[in-house]
């Protein structure tokens, strides 16, 4: 079965678009199961939150900085981190440096858009 080269989703060989994430699923991209060595990638943690709606703002600023990230942890209907495990902000590790850089920026005020030093 082939699986989205970008978020690992099962999908179906007459797909042209992963359901999951919308990446482009041309022929042979799809074809490797996860977690072959290729696609092995280690995740780090950048930050640990109060609650997954704040851990989702930093999300959203690193994703529209091209850094994929993973929410990981539980949060109750009020917000509240439930007692089973924090709510932490996960990076690839090769990501970690400019993702730290983005959110130490955002905290220390600067305008959207006025990262300089991370633009390529």
């Amino acid at each position: 079965m082939p699986y989205c080269p970008n978020c690992h989703e099962e999908t179906s060989a007459e797909w042209t678009r992963c359901a999951q994430c919308g990446a482009d699923l041309t022929e042979g991209v799809g074809a490797r199961e996860p977690g072959t060595e290729e696609d092995t990638q280690k995740l780090v943690r950048l930050a640990t939150f109060p609650s997954v709606v704040e851990a989702d703002m930093i999300k959203e600023l690193l994703e529209t900085n091209g850094i994929q990230t993973m929410v990981r942890g539980e949060s109750d209907p009020i917000a509240v981190t439930s007692g089973a495990a924090p709510t932490e902000l996960l990076v690839l590790e090769q990501d970690l440096e400019r993702a730290q850089g983005l959110y130490q920026a955002f905290f220390a005020g600067k305008p959207e858009g006025t990262f300089p030093e991370f633009d390529e």
